[in-house]
């Protein structure tokens, strides 16, 4: 029995698991089923099972009817618990390092002397550098985005702006808190902004 490729990156890990958890529903589907319930193409859910049945963690349950019944061997279940913990493991390691990365870039301000800041960009990262921000002695002022969506929102002591309103906030720094687009971010705000502020990306 072949071993799977132990060397996952995250997405492949999620996918793997996904896909097996779909299989134990035990019902006869088709891989153009289980690509749209999953979000990939077909292509990529018949390399998985390929490669899951060689490993052993599925079974084709009955090949004389079609679509295939796919069952999950009890190696596929155990497979299947790894990685979910596997997951959760990078999920956490990325978590550290994205924490590091944003440590060091609020940091290197700090040493600039920049004490007022403006987050342009308002998920996830976002929310994670504002934490950061305070214990390295900056001050956040304001918070802006282009998503009119999320304009308004309520994100800690603070509401979104749109990037408008960066100048009357007169921050010495705007740190882009996106890792999407954050060159067209940088080039945008670069041309709108007094000279004196600095434009940051993590």
């Amino acid at each position: 029995m072949r071993r799977v490729d132990e060397q996952l990156s995250g997405d492949i890990r999620e996918l793997r698991q996904r896909l097996i958890v779909e299989l134990q529903g035990g019902l006869n589907v088709s891989q153009r089923a289980l690509a749209h319930r999953l979000g990939v193409a077909v292509g990529t859910v018949n390399r998985l099972l390929g490669e899951m049945v060689e490993a052993g963690y599925v079974e084709v349950f009955n090949r004389d009817v079609r679509p295939f019944a796919y069952k999950v061997t009890d190696n596929g279940r155990r497979y299947e618990r790894r990685l979910g913990l596997e997951q959760y493991s990078w999920a956490l390691s990325s978590l550290r390092r994205l924490e590091q990365r944003i440590r060091a870039a609020l940091s290197e301000l700090q040493r600039q002397g920049v004490k007022r800041v403006v987050f342009y960009g308002a998920g996830d990262v976002m929310e994670a550098t504002y934490r950061v921000a305070s214990e390295v002695g900056l001050e956040v002022v304001g918070v802006v985005d282009d998503d009119t969506t999320k304009q308004g929102l309520r994100k800690g002591e603070l509401t979104v702006r749109p990037p408008s309103g960066i100048n009357e906030l007169e921050p010495d720094a705007v740190l882009i808190t996106t890792l999407r687009h954050a060159e067209e971010i940088e080039v945008k705000i670069d041309a709108s902004l007094r000279s004196s502020v600095e434009v940051r990306e993590l």
